[in-house]
């Protein structure tokens, strides 16, 4: 039975092909059949948006990835080392368990869900805090999801603007680029763009923490995204065959397809039971707030 509604929900959220309905049903679905769910979800991952986000690389120009790319990293980069330090800084403030402010500066600065999976083995992470990170950073993506649109529309956001705001602002990838689709495609793909320079910075972050931990092991190295290098290969393989424009309106409208399956499946995975303290989420909210604020003046100075 649960099988068929979540087949019924996906063939709405491919015909709808919006991220924000993608993801409130995803919840809905998620919320009606709870512990049905575990396999299923388990089995596909975030197979699918990784898929999407991949296609995306081959409607994205050489010239924009280049441009982006040496424009916008330097500011990125700067972004990302003070994130990481100001979570730091804010959960001693708050005496919390090291470990659980670790996955949270690490979800907040780099790319969310799996920044934070990368270093749980380095730094033996509880399976509880792993989860109560994920889910957070989840609930946050959802909100941005929900919200970043509206604000870019009430701020007359150009479609970089918007795509670098996303880029900055919102934990996860998947949830990135669902932000900038919503405002536009060309917003969506600089989004996606843009992620890659935050998404890049887990290798650093490794090694770092590995040091910090007196560890030889770089266990976290095999949780890097590797759809990320998938997503530079499509831009260059694009660029480098010419593919033609025909070509690239179908990988695009593939993709976003894929995305929005994703996202449903980001919403499956919401469970608001998990939340049983309030307390802890009042240190990764006023991080994130922070965040999104210091995104908005670096992005409205542009």
């Amino acid at each position: 039975m649960y099988k068929l509604l979540i087949l019924s929900s996906l063939i709405f959220v491919i015909s709808i092909q919006n991220p924000i309905f993608s993801l409130f049903a995803g919840i809905g679905i998620g919320i009606l059949l709870k512990n049905n769910l575990q396999e299923a979800i388990k089995s596909i991952g975030s197979l699918p948006l990784q898929i999407g986000i991949v296609l995306m690389g081959f409607s994205v120009s050489y010239e924009l990835f280049s441009n982006l790319t040496i424009n916008y990293f330097p500011i990125i980069s700067i972004f990302v080392i003070l994130t990481f330090l100001l979570g730091l800084l804010l959960g001693k403030i708050f005496k919390l368990d090291k470990k659980y402010v670790y996955l949270i500066s690490a979800a907040t600065s780099i790319c969310g869900a799996s920044a934070a999976l990368a270093i749980s083995p380095i730094i033996k992470a509880k399976p509880n805090q792993i989860s109560l990170a994920i889910f957070i950073i989840f609930l946050m993506n959802a909100v941005a999801l929900m919200l970043f649109p509206l604000l870019g529309s009430f701020f007359n956001f150009t479609d970089t603007q918007f795509g670098f705001f996303s880029a900055l602002a919102i934990h996860d990838t998947g949830s990135v680029v669902g932000s900038g689709l919503i405002y536009s495609n060309e917003a969506g793909e600089i989004a996606a763009t843009l992620k890659v320079g935050r998404t890049i910075w887990i290798l650093p972050l490794i090694i770092l923490i590995s040091y910090i931990s007196s560890k030889k092991s770089y266990d976290g190295i095999y949780n890097f995204p590797k759809f990320i290098l998938f997503f530079l290969l499509a831009i260059l393989l694009s660029n480098v065959f010419n593919i033609p424009s025909h070509i690239q309106e179908i990988f695009s409208i593939t993709s976003i397809i894929f995305i929005n399956i994703g996202i449903f499946f980001i919403g499956l995975q919401t469970n608001f039971e998990k939340i049983k303290d309030v307390s802890t989420i009042i240190f990764p909210l006023i991080l994130w707030i922070i965040v999104v604020l210091i995104s908005f003046i670096v992005v409205s100075s542009l």
